[in-house]
């Protein structure tokens, strides 16, 4: 598509909206403000300095725009490096072009919109060899935050960029705090396969959010590496280890939510091909797609077959939640490495994992080496990983250790008082339309173990008040879905109850019920191996129970009517994931517990994944359970 502009005549258009071929001004001519109930503080960090993903700035020679506000919100603004100031101009068709000043080959333009996380722009981007004759080169709403958003389009020579602006989802002005154009990036092409000596630990994700992941490895030598990465396959930017050592967790900052990115780890000579993986979209987004599972980390051929089938196109999720009993049989460092890490590496190097403590991990040192192994968000007052949240799309989604909620955990690892609190002022916190809850010991199952009456009793009044949707679990080696259940019985017709999922068949050897099928029981299954499927879609939750031979054996529906997300939800939720910084090793010497052994046998039979007896429950159970 070509178009040509007179930039004298459009700015004469621009003072009397009057001439034709130029947009007209909107009837009321207010200059560039938001309605009153949208929040007009300002959030952009006071001179800042331009940053843009994925770019590689050019100079603007110079720049010109169809008009301003008349209060000095001019084109130069938006060259000059602070986020403070901008560009604003009236009127859909409001545009600005920048001139490189000779014609470069260009890949995108970088832009950050003032006030972007109050309203999304409706925009066009189009380059011009002469400054007469411009074709489109991209099209599309901004994103609905305050970073500096690359947009990028196929390769091309140009000398100008012109960004037309046609409104906003607030007003009809563009207002624009900084701008560059994208040149052609000279990085080496992204390695295609592994080379080098192969990593003890290939890569694995580790809280994503919508602007930050980190990537986690292992090296068999000490060393400094870093990860190259970026949108697509061109791996442009670069994150380094901040120490050395044999354990590596490399933070990626300044990500967009809800994008493709690829990267490669180049760590003491090995380089990793390349891999893909999707930030966390940001709220608003009306679809998420998760799997889920439990009591699987076995090493063994169930745990194998589950997790081929999960790693079908077709079934694999933006992220894993597991839901504990990620390394039996005692959740030692070996454990993890060959139960969890080496057989599910292929998933965990694309597929981030938000797990939760099973009571296998709780054996060896109270999960200190799940805590060693996992790098999650410390959004609690303790800053501890054992019970967290996290946002992803419209969903609220929050991780419990029931182990220490049973009083399994000494008063200095975990205080149930202190979760619980904690707990309940998340939940009161999230004003996400969507509200998942995991844990390990299900408050509602008719398996071996039966329904643990502590978590049942202590926290099924907290997600019945603050409107959870679903309850993940494991702990019972089956499959099994209540009714939608208040209190100690089935929801009475006509009000809300919340299902609660048993999902403990990830790979260890099924258990028989202990006695008939309940009758708050929708759905149970002790013969098939599998995991959850689930899909947010609006208003609509859907959960399918996927075996590993790839049939759906059970499907839950849930239905709501989506209120409106606050603005300043969105904007908080932004943030970089908070993490603790992992275990720090000598560079000298490697750590005792990371020397190669003998692999591990699969924990396949039923003494490997036994369970050790637990607390009994603070209250009784009534005559009906």
């Amino acid at each position: 598509m070509s178009d040509r502009r007179n930039l004298s005549t459009c700015f004469l258009g621009v003072l009397l909206a009057a001439v034709a071929g130029c947009d007209e001004l909107p009837a009321s001519a207010d200059q560039d403000v938001v309605p009153p109930e949208v929040p007009t503080t300002e959030s952009q960090v006071s001179e800042a300095a331009l940053t843009a993903p994925d770019c590689r700035m050019l100079a603007t020679a110079s720049v010109t725009a169809s008009g301003d506000d008349g209060d000095g919100s001019v084109a130069a603004n938006s060259q000059d490096d602070n986020l403070d100031t901008r560009w604003s101009g009236p009127g859909k068709g409001a545009f600005l072009i920048m001139d490189l000043g000779a014609s470069q080959t260009l890949v995108g333009t970088t832009v950050a919109w003032h006030r972007g996380n109050e309203r999304q722009n409706h925009f066009v981007l189009s380059t011009s060899e002469d400054g007469a004759t411009f074709t489109q080169a991209y099209a599309a709403d901004s994103a609905l935050n305050n970073q500096a958003q690359t947009y990028a389009f196929s390769a091309r020579k140009a000398r100008y960029v012109s960004i037309t602006v046609n409104g906003n989802t607030v007003n009809d002005w563009a207002s624009i705090a900084e701008t560059r154009a994208c040149g052609e990036q000279t990085v080496p092409p992204a390695p295609t396969a592994d080379s080098g000596p192969v990593l003890p630990r290939l890569p694995y994700l580790q809280s994503v959010g919508p602007t930050s992941a980190i990537v986690v490895f292992r090296s068999g030598v000490s060393c400094t590496p870093f990860v190259r990465f970026g949108e697509g396959t061109l791996l442009a930017r670069t994150a380094t280890a901040t120490v050395a050592g044999w354990r590596h967790a490399v933070k990626l900052e300044g990500l967009q939510p809800g994008r493709a990115y690829g990267y490669s780890v180049e760590a003491c000579g090995s380089v990793t091909g390349l891999r893909t993986f999707r930030t966390a979209s940001a709220p608003g987004t009306r679809r998420v797609r998760f799997t889920t599972m439990g009591d699987f980390g076995t090493g063994g051929s169930a745990q194998s077959k589950v997790m081929a089938m999960m790693n079908k196109p077709e079934w694999r999720g933006e992220f894993l939640v597991a839901l504990g009993d990620n390394a039996y049989s005692s959740g030692t460092e070996q454990e993890f490495q060959d139960r969890m890490f080496k057989p599910m590496g292929a998933l965990l190097r694309e597929v981030p994992v938000f797990p939760s403590l099973g009571n296998h991990e709780y054996v060896t040192n109270q999960g200190q080496p799940y805590l060693d192994n996992f790098y999650l968000p410390t959004n609690n007052p303790a800053k501890s990983e054992r019970y967290y949240s996290f946002d992803w799309g419209n969903v609220h989604f929050t991780a419990l250790d029931s182990n220490c909620a049973i009083g399994m955990a000494s008063s200095d690892r975990c205080s149930a008082a202190a979760q619980k609190t904690w707990a309940e002022q998340d939940l009161a916190a999230s004003a996400l339309p969507w509200k998942v809850v995991f844990f390990h010991h299900p408050p509602w199952s008719s398996g071996e173990h039966g329904s643990q009456l502590t978590m049942r009793r202590t926290y099924g009044p907290l997600f019945e008040k603050y409107g959870v949707d679903l309850v993940l679990t494991g702990h019972d080696h089956n499959y099994e879905r209540s009714k939608p259940m208040k209190g100690d019985a089935v929801a009475p017709s006509g009000t809300r109850g919340i299902p609660y999922v048993v999902v403990g068949s990830g790979g260890a050897t099924l258990r028989p019920f202990a006695g008939s099928q309940p009758s708050w029981t929708a759905l149970r299954d002790n013969q098939v191996y599998g995991f959850m499927d689930v899909v947010v879609d609006g208003g609509t939750l859907t959960a399918r129970l996927i075996t590993s031979t790839g049939t759906v054996r059970d499907t839950l529906t849930v239905t709501k009517s989506l209120p409106a997300v606050r603005t300043s939800s969105q904007a908080q939720t932004l943030e970089p994931m908070e993490t603790v910084p992992g275990p720090v090793d000598d560079p000298a010497h490697m750590p005792e517990s990371l020397r190669v052994r003998p692999p591990l046998p699969p924990a396949d039979r039923l003494e490997d994944v036994a369970d050790a007896p637990e607390p009994p429950a603070r209250t009784e159970a009534p005559e009906s359970e």
